[in-house]
Order: C-alpha cells, then structure tokens, then sequence
C-alpha cells in the first residue's frame, strides 16, 4: 500500500501541532478570565456556552496535544485536532467576514495579541490538513531513528511557526493613501 507521508514526516506533524495545542492550552489555562473575554468576543456562542466552553476548551487541548505525538489513539486524537483546527479557522472566518477583525484570535494568549487576519484562518485549515495527510502514515512500530529525526523536525516547524505567529502579531497594519488612521488589511 502506498503511503502519502514518510513515518518521519507523520511524527513530525504529530509533534508540531501537538506543541501548538499543549502551548496553546497553557497559555489559555494562564489567563482564563481574558481567554474567557476572548471567547465572548467572538459572538457566535449564547452567553451561557461562553463559561463552560472556556473552562472546557484548553485542557480539551492539552489533552489532545499531549496523545497526538504517541499516535496511541490514532486516529481519534488526529481527527479530533482537525476538527479543533477546522472550527476555530471557521470562526475567526466568519469574524471577518463581518468585519471584525479587532478581535484578538485567542490562539496563545501571549504577550502579543494577534488580531484576527485571513492568515491565521489558512494557518489552521493548512495543519488540519496535516493531520489528515498524518493519519494516512503507515501505520506500526517506527524505528528509534524515525522516532528522533520525527520529534527534533516536528519542535523545528513548532519554533518557525511561534516565529510567524510573534511576526503576524507585530507587523503593523498598512495605511491607505488619502486617508489617514484608516488601516488596511496586512498583505502577508
């Protein structure tokens, strides 16, 4: 049978998008009063979903970020991060598409907020795919080689993509000619 990702690749996925959930997931747990802000800010939920999905969301995460790696539950844990991934890419979307794009996205809770933009949306539709192509990995037992050369490449894509989240939050917005303090959606 022929497999659409090298086992290497597959923990190299597991691995990155399972340190953007347990990162994620400590942040929110950090500052759950703002993270509940930020779940309110969204207004797709009725006000008595917005506790019980905060306090309900980030060990959700933690969870998922701390079995994907293990590939134990395959691929219940993957399906469930596409799924995560797909429905927070949904709802930064339809928070753009009405306009707000002020809201901060909610994804790390970091020193930097980052306000919703059409990047973070294709950002997690691209690792929800990812996950789909990892779980189509040939499945057993990889050898300890893979397993290392999976985890070291999986924390690299981790630290370039913490390096694009910190850039998406800091480049400014670009002002239109004509006129001024009206700013315009980032180009990147």
């Amino acid at each position: 049978m022929f497999a659409l990702v090298h086992p290497d690749a597959a923990i190299a996925i597991r691995t990155l998008i399972a340190l953007v959930f347990l990162s994620a997931a400590t942040a929110k747990m950090r500052h759950w009063t703002i993270f509940h802000g930020v779940v309110a800010n969204y207004r797709l939920l009725p006000v008595v979903l917005v506790g019980p999905v905060t306090y309900a969301l980030p060990p959700v995460e933690a969870a998922i970020g701390a079995t994907l790696p293990t590939g134990l539950i395959a691929p219940w844990t993957e399906v469930a991060a596409a799924l995560l991934l797909g429905a927070f890419a949904v709802a930064m979307a339809i928070n753009l598409l009405r306009g707000r794009r002020h809201i901060d996205c909610g994804c790390f809770q970091g020193a930097l907020r980052q306000p919703l933009r059409w990047t973070l949306v294709i950002r997690n539709a691209l690792l929800g795919l990812l996950l789909v192509v990892a779980v189509e990995a040939p499945s057993g037992r990889p050898d300890g080689w893979t397993v290392v050369n999976g985890l070291l490449a999986g924390c690299a894509l981790f630290v370039v993509l913490q390096s694009l989240n910190a850039l998406w939050a800091i480049i400014p917005a670009v002002r239109r000619p004509g006129r001024p303090g009206v700013p315009m959606e980032n180009t990147l």
